[in-house]
């Protein structure tokens, strides 16, 4: 059909207040047929079946696209009735809730009006009310071929992906009704993006709340910080062994507990089980893995602890002050070798080491590309990707982080070059610093004889206002909580929001957050993009089971385990982290950096964990000072057992938010079957490890 009237496309970014408080009715299905590259929907079960039968030919396919919406006008209040229409010339359907767009096609003589398809709310002013969600259509461009075609979508992912092919969007046509079923998925899915996992309680709470309110709520939560452990002298005195004497005194291991990150990783395994800040401890652990410090290089328990905090406390804060407390924590400055780097020896000739000034730039800020808003890679005019930098700006940043020592300890004299100690930040030691120009980014150069603080925060400043950093951080954040592949335009919404949180602020991470979750490509009550997602990384593969299964812990065994799945936290093998950012999955030409730890061997040790989570009792281990163990609370799911089909349905419900195939239910019936009906449990936990070691249930969307 001619395009005489043209819909403004929008994204949907927030709702309407108040709901319709009806369930749907109806279900619309989506079909495509590979041999005519048509897209078709039908509400009516009647057609659906005769569709899934073959009787409108063998080639039509569901596509796993459904939406809810409404069989009759008094189901609900506002609704329009939804116009369908049939055109013989390019063989396709077209459904329009626009009672002006209706009457307009009723006059194209290429059209055949077919009645009210179903009935659906129309959006108001690009909305929809809190439990409907936007039906975005897309127009094919083939008319001029007789072979024009829509698509439906409440996926905006696909929708965004069909611009990308070539098609018109054409904006938010109509409202989905969401069912309490899609809340709860929803609920189900920001959970696995926002937290360690999510519970049956907080979903069924998150559901309740909406999308918006649980994330204000979890911005608004105080910190859960780490144990304040003990200074220690930087190399191990003698006293400090381990002894297995019983009973175990708090300090029976001080060796292990103080010079290897065992206590610190405890701690992050019960705060990720549980403490009330989910959102925040997530995003630490995001911002950790794209500022890295190892105990592989430096393992004192506390020096760790006091850089992992850096995260912990300015998670929701600004990114430039991440970055200037990243800069001056004595743990990166040992790591980058930063600590203790002075200006050129005119005796020797060496010059400052390079090592931070690298990587500042390279992994922390701008990356080594000039990229657009959209994470893309800018070209130069042959074609090729264009430096952000090159080796007289790390030269440059070289001589600014110049003169920086580690604090002093307490009770000792100050020196020019402090021997080692990371409580407190770098101290700066004017004699030690390079006072002259340094070339910096975007052809700046720093002025000479400022003092280290001006030089610092000059340098700062100029790399935290590059245009990269907004894409360059903005799509790793995505990555860390959303899927590994984000879309162009979901990677510049986000920069958006990093460039000006809407009050005139660089660099908010509260906002930056806030827009990464509550994104369309973020939310909706069905995913069918099959590149959308993220492998669970080992550590949130881990969580994720043990808050389902309601576990007590105090993170031995999840520490323990963490080495055979590819992910020992806090010991990652590079500054590089344990994966990386960019790593493209072999043979698929889609980004999944945490598949860059997977291998036969985790992908092993990944079942065995959830073997051995469900199906073991964990004792205390006697080493360990007030450890209780690890156990699991399955009678959720022993409650239900003695039904395979109940018990798949919570299973599908709380763990995979809805998308259990057809085959997983019918594997999961026929085992649940097979067990004893005397014994729930046992039902139960055979359900749970077929769920549990499946990739539905490991790769997150």
């Amino acid at each position: 059909m001619r395009r005489n009237l043209v819909l403004a496309g929008v994204i949907l970014l927030g709702a309407l207040p108040g709901a319709y408080a009806a369930e749907p009715t109806q279900i619309a299905v989506e079909y495509f047929n590979p041999a005519t590259h048509h897209y078709f929907m039908t509400a009516s079960p009647d057609e659906q079946r005769l569709v899934d039968g073959g009787s409108a030919g063998p080639d039509w396919t569901r596509t796993g696209g459904q939406f809810g919406v409404f069989a009759s006008s008094g189901d609900a209040a506002n609704l329009a009735p939804v116009c369908r229409f049939y055109s013989p010339v390019f063989n396709s359907h077209f459904y329009t809730a626009n009672a002006a767009e209706c009457d307009l096609v009723k006059q194209n003589a290429d059209w055949r009006y077919e009645g009210t398809a179903f009935y659906a709310a129309l959006p108001a002013n690009g909305q929809c009310a809190a439990d409907a969600t936007p039906i975005y259509r897309s127009y094919n461009n083939r008319q001029a071929q007789h072979d024009g075609n829509h698509r439906f979508t409440v996926d905006y992912t696909v929708y965004s992906k069909m611009g990308s092919a070539g098609y018109t969007q054409e904006g938010a046509v109509m409202c989905a009704q969401l069912s309490s079923a899609d809340m709860y998925a929803d609920a189900v899915r920001l959970l696995r993006q926002a937290s360690f996992g999510p519970t049956a309680a907080q979903a069924q709470r998150a559901a309740a709340m909406g999308a918006s309110a649980w994330v204000d709520e979890q911005l608004a939560m105080a910190a859960t910080q780490y144990p304040a452990y003990a200074w220690m002298p930087a190399n191990r005195p003698d006293t400090c062994v381990d002894t297995r004497t019983q009973p175990v005194q708090p300090d029976s291991f001080c060796n292990r507990d103080n010079y290897s990150l065992f206590q610190l990783q405890l701690a992050f395994f019960r705060n990720a089980l549980s403490a009330p800040d989910q959102l925040r401890q997530r995003v630490a652990f995001a911002l950790g893995q794209i500022m890295v410090t190892s105990g592989v290089e430096n393992a004192r328990n506390y020096a760790m602890r006091q850089y992992q905090e850096i995260f912990v406390d300015r998670a929701f804060g600004n990114y430039y002050d991440v970055l200037l407390a990243v800069t001056l924590s004595p743990e990166m400055g040992e790591y980058l070798n930063m600590v203790n780097n002075n200006k050129t020896n005119p005796v020797t000739g060496a010059d400052p080491n390079e090592n931070y000034g690298r990587e500042i730039l390279q992994l922390f800020s701008i990356g080594t590309y000039a990229l657009n808003a959209d994470g893309t890679r800018q070209l130069d005019a042959n074609g090729a990707p264009v430096p952000t930098y090159d080796l007289a700006q790390i030269k440059g940043f070289a001589r600014v982080f110049t003169g920086w020592t580690y604090p002093t300890v307490a009770g000792a004299q100050a020196r020019a070059n402090n021997p080692r100690n990371y409580l407190g930040d770098m101290l700066a030691v004017d004699s030690n610093h390079e006072t002259g120009t340094k070339v910096l980014l975007s052809g700046v150069v720093a002025p000479a004889n400022m003092t280290m603080a001006q030089d610092l925060a000059f340098a700062h400043q100029n790399i935290f206002n590059h245009p990269n950093v907004g894409p360059f951080i903005g799509k790793q954040l995505i990555q860390k909580l959303v899927t590994s592949d984000p879309s162009p335009g979901y990677v510049a919404r986000v920069t958006a929001v990093f460039n000006d949180n809407g009050a005139g602020q660089r660099g908010d991470l509260r906002a930056v957050v806030r827009a990464i979750l509550l994104d369309p490509e973020a939310r909706g009550a069905r995913k069918i993009d099959p590149g959308y997602g993220k492998l669970q990384e080992p550590a949130l593969f881990m969580t994720g089971l043990a808050r389902a299964l309601g576990t007590q812990s105090d993170g031995v065994s999840l520490r323990n385990s963490s080495t055979a799945l590819g992910q020992f936290v806090f010991y990652a093998p590079s500054v590089f982290n344990f994966y990386p950012f960019d790593y493209v999955i072999p043979g698929a030409a889609v980004l999944g950096p945490e598949f860059g730890v997977q291998t036969s061997a985790t992908a092993v040790a990944r079942a065995n964990f959830a073997n051995g989570l469900i199906y073991n009792i964990i004792p205390p281990d006697p080493t360990v000072y007030g450890a209780t163990g690890t156990s699991v609370d399955l009678a959720a799911y022993a409650a239900v057992a003695m039904d395979a089909n109940a018990l798949a349905d919570k299973l599908d419900r709380d763990l995979l938010a809805g998308r259990m195939s057809a085959t997983m239910r019918s594997a999961i019936v026929t085992a649940v079957s097979a067990a004893s009906t005397s014994d729930a449990v046992a039902r139960a936990r055979a359900a749970l490890w077929l769920v549990a070691s499946s990739p539905q249930y490991q790769v997150q969307r």
